[in-house]
């Protein structure tokens, strides 16, 4: 949901040519992927990769090793779901496609409702991370990691997705990958909690039982 009103923010900002990355990293909802690459269709980028990151093979995980239970948001566990270092290696790795195509501008959608479990979804990782990528790149250029979203709430990102018309029934949220959603780990309940803020239905489908507004 946030990647993709990135997507469209930049879309209505960006004038130039958009390439959208994709990671698989053996996450257990691998149909975010297969929804990424509809909405990259959708958003007519100039690219949309592929790239390969097999974090399933270190385990331990509720997001990539499909033996370990997700967490309900009603247990308080969010920090189960943590997958360490992912978005350093999600950033590094897009940054070196990105050398290859002569583009030094990085956009990320972390928010505010990541701080608290998430370390590696607050701007100070990214100012050190933006850092790391000027002193180690092959050349000196003004590497940057754009985090525009870092300071709102998710409720303020569908408030702004639904003004841009971000095609929200086309994204995928849900920590178990599945459709319909299960509505109660944490990331369905942050969604279904940031659509209900703003007084709009989730066109998403959850589990019987589960209320999308």
């Amino acid at each position: 949901m946030d990647s993709t009103t990135l997507l469209w923010w930049l879309k209505a900002r960006q004038p130039g040519p958009i390439h959208a990355i994709s990671i698989d990293y053996g996450q257990r909802h691998r149909i975010e992927l297969e929804c990424a690459a509809r909405l990259a269709h959708l958003a007519e980028v100039a690219a949309h990769e592929m790239l390969a990151l097999d974090l399933a093979a270190l385990g331990g995980n509720p997001l990539t090793d499909p033996t370990v239970d997700v967490p309900t948001a009603e247990s308080k566990r969010q920090r189960d779901t943590v997958v360490p270092f992912r978005n350093m290696l999600f950033a590094t790795l897009a940054a070196a496609y990105c050398a290859t195509k002569g583009i030094v501008d990085l956009y990320m959608a972390p928010v505010k409702d990541d701080y608290a479990a998430y370390r590696d979804c607050r701007r100070p990782f990214y100012d050190s991370l933006e850092q790391s990528l000027r002193l180690g790149a092959a050349h000196d250029a003004p590497w940057a990691i754009h985090t525009p979203f870092v300071k709102l709430w998710k409720q303020d990102i569908v408030a702004l997705g639904l003004k841009l018309g971000v095609p929200y029934g086309e994204t995928h949220t849900c920590y178990e990958g599945l459709r319909p959603a299960c509505g109660v780990c944490d990331a369905c309940c942050e969604r279904l909690a940031a659509f209900a803020a703003n007084r709009a239905c989730d066109p998403l489908a959850y589990a019987a039982g589960e209320k999308t507004l």
